[in-house]
């Protein structure tokens, strides 16, 4: 016959078995994480990268001025450029049409005054 201590004391064996493969248990669990906590640093052994932006400081009035000035001295350099190049071009042009008609006016006059019949 069993008596009360030892129902209780066979209870307390138990539950401290019990307690004990719990134990057992989420030390395995743990474990488990901690492998695979490690298998996955040593998969991403390169670390993270960010995009950076250099810092540009704002620029102030006068440089934005002057960046101003800049562009526009550009466009009137490049318009007078190209009326300079079309004058150029007319009076070439011109000159070469003048060769042109003597040219035309020689062989003509040749043709009519100089040629042996």
């Amino acid at each position: 016959m069993t008596t009360p201590e030892d129902r209780e004391r066979e209870f307390n064996l138990r539950e401290a078995e019990l307690q004990a493969k719990e134990r057992e248990l989420k030390l395995r669990e743990m474990e488990t994480e901690i492998y695979q906590e490690q298998k996955h640093q040593e998969v991403d052994i390169e670390p993270q990268m960010y995009r950076t932006q250099k810092h540009n400081p704002s620029d102030s009035s006068i440089q934005k001025f002057g960046k101003k000035i800049v562009k526009f001295a550009k466009f009137a350099g490049f318009v007078v450029g190209g009326i300079a190049i079309i004058k150029i071009g007319f009076f070439v042009g011109m000159w070469i049409t003048y060769l042109i008609m003597t040219g035309i006016i020689a062989a003509v006059g040749y043709q009519i005054f100089l040629r042996d019949d």
